[in-house]
């Protein structure tokens, strides 16, 4: 961490522009100002740090940076952003971007936008039951089975409230906007 601390801080320093070429993605998001996400030879995206982790422009980026959650869906009703994910539905208004009714998304959530249980803001949420928990300390990383897929969130850990056991019954919440729809 200290080396990329100095790193960062002589490039602001001198106002010098920098390539740095590395696979560490944690590595990258902390020390650009842009980042060029490289695909087959060609740039597959080029942004801010943000904007790559927020909005990959496409499935590779996506995946490549941070942890992800992929789950297919179908979409019910194309007018209304209507989704059946494993057999529940929820609405995407608005991120269905030209899709017709019968289409198969790709549809993704960082581990971060998820919550376990209902949440104010959330409006959107699948259930299903908790497959493994592990607790990590400050943070507790629990993975949910919903129908044939499986979804990763971390919760952080509270003295006054135990860890979830493997095998209830949970529901997952998240905002409909944090949902990417891969292409």
């Amino acid at each position: 961490v200290s080396l990329r601390e100095e790193i960062r801080s002589i490039q602001k320093k001198l106002g010098i522009t920098t390539v740095f070429v590395t696979h560490d993605q944690e590595e990258a998001l902390s020390i650009s100002d842009r980042i060029a996400v490289m695909y087959g030879g060609k740039a597959e995206q080029v942004g801010t740090p943000f904007e790559i982790y927020n909005r990959p422009a496409t499935k590779f980026v996506a995946n490549f940076v941070g942890t992800l959650n992929v789950l297919e869906g179908t979409v019910t009703d194309a007018a209304s952003g209507k989704v059946r994910v494993n057999a529940q539905e929820i609405s995407l208004q608005g991120k269905l971007n030209g899709s017709k009714s019968g289409d198969t998304l790709s549809l993704a959530l960082r581990p971060e936008a998820i919550s376990l249980g209902r949440h104010p803001g959330r409006d959107a949420s699948l259930s299903g039951e908790i497959t493994e928990v592990h607790f990590l300390g400050s943070v507790i990383r629990v993975r949910v089975g919903i129908g044939g897929s499986t979804v990763s969130l971390d919760t952080f850990n509270s003295p006054a409230a135990p860890p979830p056991a493997v095998g209830e019954k949970a529901e997952i919440s998240f905002s409909s906007g944090d949902m990417l729809v891969l292409h």
